[in-house]
């Protein structure tokens, strides 16, 4: 079976368990737009709206920022998430059974919860127009390149989040917390120049750092190619050790749960 196909058919079966309970989409969008909405009105008390030596009003600074989190976060913590219910629904053992790399069965827990959490954001997206959000000379190329680096960055976090949980039987809270963490000192809400320079040394650390700096000049601003390279292949670094990496974490995490025996217990 493909790789296309095995990611394809574990989506359709979380669709279907989603779809039973079709209030929370609804929920999810309300929740996002509501959110954003607040922003409209903090962002007059910033610098009228702008930060110092910015062009780029603080409205619509934290709808990238904010939206683009709201997609990851599927990504990465859906994925622990997907591992932890596979457990408690005792079909962990079943799947680990079947003639499927673990690398694969990771990114295909993280994707209908990505695929949803981008119709959720484009929906916030149209709704949020009116209130000023806008974008114009958008570099299509580097955003289309900005999400796909990081969407295979944060698979392979969550794929780390998810041979956590099959070793100990938990480990949502601790990626959640971890990736709301990375949001603060990444740059979602606020540049990371206002933070004190200890912390902007963990700041550079972080893949999210460059890609927010690189989608918001890219969506926001017109800047020349050039300026997005350093950011890019700093993303391109990351995911060519992440990706790797945590398929080495995520096999060894189904090796010794089957060698205990506690693929089955929760």
């Amino acid at each position: 079976m493909s790789v296309f196909r095995i990611i394809a058919a574990t989506a359709q079966k979380d669709f279907r368990t989603a779809i039973s309970y079709r209030i929370g989409f609804i929920t999810s969008i309300v929740a996002a737009f509501w959110g954003l909405f607040a922003f409209r009105f903090v962002s007059k008390l910033v610098n009228t709206g702008q930060f110092a030596h910015s062009t780029t009003s603080y409205f619509k600074f934290a709808v990238v920022g904010l939206l683009f989190v709201s997609i990851l976060e599927p990504t990465a913590a859906g994925t622990a998430l997907s591992a932890r219910n596979e457990q408690v629904q005792g079909t962990l053992e079943y799947m680990a059974s079947q003639p499927v790399r673990r690398i694969v069965l990771g990114l295909s827990w993280s994707a209908y919860g990505f695929i949803q959490s981008i119709i959720v954001a484009a929906v916030v997206v149209c709704l949020i127009v009116p209130l000023g959000f806008s974008v114009s000379d958008v570099n299509v190329p580097v955003v289309v390149a900005v999400i796909l680096l990081t969407i295979i960055i944060f698979s392979s976090i969550g794929n780390i989040g998810a041979a956590i949980v099959i070793v100990f039987q938990q480990g949502v809270p601790l990626v959640a917390g971890l990736l709301s963490i990375v949001g603060v000192i990444s740059g979602t809400l606020f540049p990371i120049t206002e933070l004190p320079h200890w912390l902007q040394f963990f700041a550079h650390l972080s893949p999210l750092t460059y890609a927010l700096e690189a989608l918001r000049s890219a969506l926001l601003s017109n800047q020349p190619a050039t300026s997005y390279s350093t950011d890019l292949l700093v993303l391109v670094g990351f995911a060519v050790v992440t990706l790797p990496l945590s398929a080495v974490f995520l096999e060894r995490a189904f090796r010794m749960a089957q060698e205990r025996g506690s693929l089955a217990t929760f």
